[in-house]
């Protein structure tokens, strides 16, 4: 169970890295 929470947290860190790489390239991605 405590695995579970820790690849949760890891998925999370690296999507929101991923994403703020995303934006930072892209601005008007939205748009």
């Amino acid at each position: 169970m405590e695995s579970v929470i820790y690849i949760l947290l890891l998925a999370a860190t690296l999507a929101l890295l991923f994403f703020a790489i995303a934006f930072r390239e892209t601005p008007k991605i939205g748009k």
